[in-house]
């Protein structure tokens, strides 16, 4: 394959949709070419991230361990589609096995490459940005689908209830001290200035222990940041919930429906008092679909996140939540 066959298979591939045509020949430069034999594993759960693979021909299986079992098919990739991203962004093992289903032709990106791709401040690491948020956000919705399907069809099962206005339950407050902001371990790392815009971004509120915030289904016309106290993410099912997140200080939720325009995939509902910044639509698109510091604050913060939030999902791929279960149990799957 040719520099120039190369630039233009990576112009197809959806993960680096709106990178600049320079920006796609700089890192054909650094893809390595490797061709796996039908059944040849090329890498395995929990083993270390050291690259991506971009397939170019033939067809990569998924696969994730399973309690009680030896295998579960997650996904099966084709031509222009990517696999092990993740992972390189956030730097954590693979989540699952990837085995060629036949002789398959693929680009490895390593690590090192991937990390120095994603962490300029260029239009081109924004857009890359924007598109591990977007695709972190659907596999983790497949996920929580999987979670919620042992007790879809509960005989006791009911529509969660909708959030009350955001009137209803927020408290306007000021905010808070930036002395405590810096100390948190998610903005320990950016520009003070920058923080500053991310942070003055929307308005602040305060909430009461046990309200809901938003419910799965509903849409959400704000995405939050958790300041001080404790949010629970949960699917809901008549008297029972799963717990599948924790939004403690520094951290979002809410996020998934100004990302895609779908429905909340989980229910927010406050664990004890709790500060909040809210990022109602505009200021959201605004920091979310921009080149500036701020932005790049932003664009972190919801993509590690998002990713956390998906490698949460996964853990309990097993058993989770039986029909036999008792009512009104809450379970935990963080």
């Amino acid at each position: 394959m040719s520099e120039r066959e190369r630039v233009a298979f990576l112009a197809g591939v959806p993960l680096f949709e709106g990178i600049a045509e320079d920006d796609l020949a700089d890192l054909a430069h650094v893809l390595r070419r490797r061709t796996v034999r039908a059944g040849e594993i090329i890498w395995r759960e929990g083993s270390h991230a050291a690259s991506m693979a971009l397939i170019v021909d033939g067809r990569v299986a998924v696969t994730r361990h399973v309690v009680g079992a030896r295998a579960m098919s997650v996904a099966e990739f084709g031509p222009g589609q990517t696999v092990g991203e993740i992972p390189l962004f956030d730097g954590g093992p693979h989540t699952a096995t990837a085995q060629a289903a036949d002789t398959t032709t693929l680009l490895l990106l390593g690590r090192p490459d991937f990390a120095a791709l994603v962490a300029r401040r260029h239009p081109s690491a924004f857009a890359l940005k924007r598109r591990i948020a977007s695709l972190a956000t659907a596999r983790l919705r497949t996920q929580l689908e999987r979670l919620a399907a042992p007790i879809a069809d509960a005989p006791d099962e009911q529509p969660a209830a909708e959030a009350l206005p955001l009137a209803a339950e927020l408290e306007p407050c000021g905010p808070p001290n930036s002395g405590y902001v810096r100390r948190m371990a998610t903005f320990r790392a950016f520009d003070s200035l920058a923080l500053w815009g991310f942070l003055t971004a929307g308005r602040y509120a305060r909430c009461r222990r046990g309200r809901t915030l938003v419910a799965e289904g509903a849409q959400p016309n704000a995405c939050y940041l958790t300041i001080n106290g404790a949010v629970e993410k949960v699917l809901v099912r008549g008297r029972r919930r799963i717990r599948v997140g924790l939004a403690g200080p520094g951290q979002a939720f809410a996020y998934e429906s100004l990302i895609d325009g779908r429905p909340a995939p989980v229910t927010a509902i406050s664990r004890e008092r709790a500060l909040l910044l809210v990022l109602p639509r505009e200021p959201f698109e605004r920091l979310f679909l921009g080149d500036t510091p701020e932005s790049h604050v932003f664009l972190d913060v919801i993509d590690r996140d998002v990713v956390g939030s998906w490698r949460h999902a996964l853990r309990p791929l097993a058993p989770l939540v039986h029909a036999s279960a008792p009512r009104d149990k809450f379970v935990s799957v963080t």
